[in-house]
């Protein structure tokens, strides 16, 4: 039976996730930005928390892991540098997996954001939990001299079959559409897919999930190969990279 996938808004704008294998009866809560929320979440769906997956050290998304851990004696497992933050059990690099109920996560180091950032790519249950490195339209901010390295993050998960689920950190999807819309105007199914944000922000909508095809049609970043995206930076013939580089900063600055 396939993964069910719980998101919901906590704090301003994290997202709060539980996955839940149905047969094993098996929960993971991914990130907690905090433990209050998530355990609400659980316990409006009769799941057990059985373990935690740690993206990334930011506080935002570890602050909640001691005190779910307390109430739920998960399993916690994530990048060494979250240790310091999160009591982890099983500190996870690239090339390592982790099992969760009937499917294999592998974990894949994609730093840029953060230095330690994890992503857990499941290509059996087609999903990605991606951190602050993908958002809807989006990506997480890059840390100073870290250019190059986004990149090659952003590009391993641009290589993931169309049909993969990607789960961001957060819900910026209005913000980020319309920074897309500015250096991509041309681009149609971007212009549907910035009505359909306009409308989730006026429902109270959260928004946080997506697929690496949905990504490639209107994403900036993931089209950072395309020539209208070179020249609305003004870099036609350059490296995809290096127009990835240059729509990041204009991002900065919108």
């Amino acid at each position: 039976m396939p993964l069910d996938l719980q998101i919901f808004r906590t704090l301003s704008d994290n997202a709060g996730a539980l996955l839940y294998d149905p047969v094993a009866k098996a929960c993971a809560a991914v990130d907690v930005p905090d433990a209050g929320h998530v355990m609400a979440a659980a316990k409006a769906r009769g799941w057990a928390i059985t373990d935690i997956f740690v993206t990334h050290a930011h506080h935002d998304h570890t602050q909640g892991v001691a005190e779910l851990k307390r109430a739920t004696g998960a399993r916690v497992c994530g990048p060494a540098d979250a240790a310091a933050s999160a009591p982890l059990d099983r500190i996870l690099k690239e090339g390592d997996s982790v099992s969760f109920g009937g499917e294999s996560f592998e974990i894949w180091h994609t730093p840029g954001h953060s230095d330690g950032h994890l992503s857990f790519v499941s290509l059996g249950a087609r999903l990605a939990l991606v951190g602050d490195v993908v958002f809807v339209m989006g990506c997480g901010r890059v840390q100073p001299g870290q250019m190059a390295a986004m990149w090659t993050s952003l590009s391993r998960l641009m290589a993931l079959p169309g049909d993969t689920r990607l789960l961001g950190g957060h819900d910026y999807t209005l913000s980020n559409a319309r920074f897309a819309a500015s250096v991509d105007p041309a681009n149609a199914v971007l212009k549907a897919r910035l009505a359909e944000a306009e409308a989730a922000k006026a429902q109270g909508r959260f928004w946080a999930l997506t697929t690496v095809a949905e990504e490639a049609a209107t994403n900036p970043f993931f089209r950072a190969g395309e020539s209208a995206l070179a020249a609305a930076v003004g870099l036609v013939g350059a490296p995809a990279g290096d127009v990835f580089a240059a729509l990041r900063e204009a991002k900065n600055r919108f």
